[in-house]
């Protein structure tokens, strides 16, 4: 009897270790697929094009901004797109934020050349005067931008080669002038002000320069 207990828990015993060979040495469906999802991003990241090239070609619906449903604003955006195939609207609209900020630095510090580079028109003079009468009043500007949102699109007008997009910003600041002994004379440093601003970027379509100048800032 202890010789057939011994040979049936030594059967047992192969058994079980047949079992273990065969769970241990394959995938039961259960342990994590690390190695399998890895691959798979390996094997398709080849395949995949870099984010610029995807942005420039995606419709002008894709983008997160409030023309989707104006059909009219499209056609527009289209339009300027036909007359300049280098127009990107995701880089316009970088470039759109940038420009406010950029834009509102070299106007405080009196950056004339810069704003030569940005500015068209009327606005472009009349920056310029208020810059000499900052400096000839001894006095300077400053800006702080506490919080800007995304620039949205608002209209587009067309006509012939000349195109102009209307921007709307809707920014915080505070804004205050102080004299020579650095003593505010205007403006509030404890206000914040919440400012909404349509600004207008004109390009000529058959130029070769990429820049869209500022050519009117529209108080909202």
């Amino acid at each position: 009897m202890i010789y057939i207990d011994i040979l049936i828990l030594a059967m047992i015993a192969i058994f079980i270790l047949n079992r273990l060979r065969s769970v241990l040495g394959k995938k039961t469906g259960n342990e994590p697929d690390f190695v399998e999802r890895i691959t798979t991003r390996k094997n398709t990241s080849s395949e995949t094009k870099p984010d610029l090239e995807i942005n420039t070609k995606k419709s002008l619906k894709d983008h997160p901004i409030d023309y989707k449903e104006n059909s009219s604003l499209n056609e527009k955006l289209n339009y300027i797109k036909q007359k300049d195939k280098t127009f990107n609207l995701k880089t316009f609209l970088d470039g759109a934020k940038k420009a406010f900020e950029y834009i509102i630095d070299s106007y405080v510090n009196n950056k004339e050349s810069e704003l030569s580079k940005l500015l068209s028109g009327q606005i472009l003079d009349e920056y310029k005067k208020e810059i000499k009468k900052r400096k000839k009043s001894n006095e300077r500007l400053e800006i702080e931008i506490i919080e800007l949102k995304e620039p949205v699109i608002k209209d587009v007008e067309t006509n012939g080669n000349i195109a102009r997009i209307h921007v709307e910003y809707k920014s915080q600041q505070i804004q205050v002038t102080k004299n020579q002994n650095d003593e505010v004379v205007e403006g509030d440093l404890n206000q914040i002000l919440s400012i909404k601003e349509i600004w207008i970027f004109s390009k000529k379509l058959n130029s070769k320069s990429p820049i869209w100048a500022l050519e009117e800032i529209l108080d909202v």
